[in-house]
C-alpha cells in the first residue's frame, strides 16, 4: 500500500543532467497519480531545446503510453510531444519516457527537455527540466596478443587518413579517435576514447591483429590506475633470479645484487659468467623469472 506522504506527491519525473555516449538510451520514468476520488485527465507535455552544430541531426523519444511510439526531434524539428492522460480517482499511472542519443552527434551537442504534466482542471501542474549532453566515450578494443602497440599505431594513422578524407565534405569534421592507451599489464587489448564506436569499427577494419570491439563502455575510474606508470623497479627483489631481455647479455640469466629506486637501475650477476663481474642495467632490461 502506498503511504500517506506518497499519495500526496502527485507526479514525479525521474531525470537529472547528465553527459551521456552517442546512440546510448537514457530512461526518464514518470508517474502521475490522480490524488482526488473521480476521474481526471492529465497532458504530458515534452518540449526541446538544442545545442547542436548540426540541425539535421535527430534525436529520439519513446513513450509507452497509450501505446508505444517513437518521436524524432531536432534543431530542425523540434515540435512538443504531447500526450492526453485520463486516470481514474486514486489511481496512478506509470509511463517509461525513454531520450535516444543520435549515432552522429558531436562533442558537446545538448538538449535540453522540458517535460510538464498537468491536470485538465488546473489544479495539478508539474515541469522539470534536464539536460542530456554528448560526450565521449571508452571502449576496448580487442587484439590479438602482442600486437597491442602496431593495432594501436595503425588505428591512429588510418583515423588520420578517415579525418582527412572527411573533411574535405565538412570542415566541422573531428577524429573518431580522440586517444588511445595501450597499458604494458593488459594484453590483448587497448583502450580508446572515441565520439562514435560504430565509426570506429569501420576504421579498424583490415587492421593486423584487430579482432573487433567489445561491446559496452568502460568507466575512466576502472582504467585511472594504468595512466600512472609504476616504478620499473617495482616488484623486484634483492636475490631474485631474472632474464636480460635488452642490451649485450640479452638472453643471460642473473642474480639480483642490489636495487637503485632513484635511477631505476639494478646490479646484477650472471649466473653462467666464469667471473662474477657485477653488471648495472636498466630495470626495464630485466625481466623477473619464475621464483621456482
Amino acid at each position: 500500500m502506498e503511504s500517506k506522504q506518497e499519495l500526496q506527491v502527485w507526479a514525479t519525473i525521474d531525470a537529472a543532467d547528465i553527459k551521456v555516449g552517442c546512440g546510448k538510451e537514457v530512461p526518464v520514468p514518470v508517474t502521475i497519480r490522480n490524488i482526488q476520488s473521480s476521474k481526471r485527465k492529465f497532458t504530458l507535455r515534452i518540449r526541446s531545446e538544442f545545442k547542436s552544430r548540426d540541425e539535421l541531426v535527430e534525436w529520439f523519444v519513446t513513450l509507452d503510453y497509450p501505446k508505444q511510439k517513437e518521436y524524432t526531434i531536432s534543431k530542425f524539428d523540434k515540435e512538443p510531444i504531447e500526450e492526453d492522460i485520463d486516470i481514474d480517482g486514486k489511481q496512478s499511472r506509470k509511463i517509461s519516457m525513454v531520450v535516444s542519443t543520435p549515432k552522429g552527434g558531436y562533442m558537446g551537442d545538448s538538449v535540453t527537455f522540458y517535460v510538464s504534466i498537468f491536470s485538465a482542471d488546473g489544479i495539478n501542474n508539474l515541469e522539470k527540466a534536464f539536460t542530456l549532453e554528448l560526450t565521449p566515450v571508452i571502449v576496448a578494443v580487442k587484439t590479438t596478443v602482442g600486437n597491442e602497440i602496431p593495432v594501436s599505431i595503425d588505428l591512429a594513422n588510418k583515423s588520420d587518413v578517415d579525418l582527412g578524407e572527411r573533411k574535405l565534405i565538412n570542415q566541422d569534421a573531428l577524429s573518431e579517435v580522440f586517444s588511445i592507451m595501450a597499458p604494458h599489464e593488459v594484453r590483448g587489448y587497448v583502450f580508446v576514447e572515441t565520439m562514435h564506436p560504430d565509426r570506429l569499427a569501420v576504421i579498424a577494419k583490415g587492421i593486423r591483429g584487430f579482432k573487433g570491439i567489445v561491446e559496452g563502455d568502460i568507466k575512466i575510474g576502472e582504467i585511472e590506475h594504468y595512466l600512472t606508470p609504476k616504478p620499473a623497479v617495482a616488484g623486484l627483489e634483492l636475490g631474485a633470479f631474472v632474464e636480460l631481455i635488452d642490451g649485450p647479455f640479452k638472453g643471460e640469466k642473473a642474480k639480483i645484487m642490489s636495487i637503485d629506486a632513484g635511477k631505476e637501475e639494478v646490479t646484477v650477476q650472471l649466473v653462467e659468467s666464469m667471473v662474477p663481474i657485477p653488471v648495472t642495467v636498466r630495470a626495464e632490461a630485466i625481466r623477473m623469472l619464475d621464483k621456482k
